[in-house]
């Protein structure tokens, strides 16, 4: 990571402190001030904030839902292994943002790290975690911790929960001495 940071991750609420984040992506800073608190308590979004220490004030979030892919929408080589479903089930990272002024600090990471490790703690099956990236620099985010298209002809990524099982416990088992 770039710098070290302090933050503490938690379901969203009305005590948090949202009114002064900003994000790059309008729409993202929209969704946290306007839909966020609405998606929560209408079970669409469970939305995980990043506040500052001893502080209430939102620096970063992500959004997690259940989700379904469309079996014709996986390549061939995502179709292995696979039964003859219609819709795989799969764990869907709705948005995730961090504030402006944390830009360069490795929040993002952070908030990639806690969804990873909250999905693989979770007891349900998914075969896969999906993003849709808002745009190419947020492609290139995911692209650096695995994630690969889903499909051909789709901005769309995934990544298997095989992968980010190894993933959540190669951080949990710290560097190897």
């Amino acid at each position: 990571m770039k710098g070290e940071i302090e933050v503490r991750f938690e379901r969203l609420s009305a005590a948090h402190d949202r009114s002064g984040f900003v994000c790059e992506q309008p729409s993202l800073t929209d969704y946290l001030l306007k839909f966020a608190g609405q998606n929560e308590r209408g079970d669409i979004a469970a939305c995980f904030v990043a506040v500052a220490p001893d502080s209430a004030k939102v620096v970063g979030y992500y959004t997690i839902s259940a989700h379904a892919v469309l079996e014709n929408e996986l390549l061939p080589e995502q179709k292995k292994g696979l039964p003859g479903y219609d819709r795989i089930p799969a764990f869907l990272i709705g948005r995730l943002a961090r504030d402006v002024t944390m830009k360069g600090k490795g929040l993002g990471e952070l908030l990639l790290i806690d969804a990873l490790t909250r999905l693989c703690s979770i007891e349900a099956a998914a075969r896969m975690i999906v993003v849709d990236p808002i745009d190419e620099n947020a492609g290139a985010f995911y692209d650096r911790y695995g994630f690969t298209p889903l499909g051909q002809g789709t901005t769309r990524l995934s990544l298997p929960m095989k992968v980010a099982r190894k993933a959540v416990a190669a951080l949990r088992s710290g560097p190897a001495s």
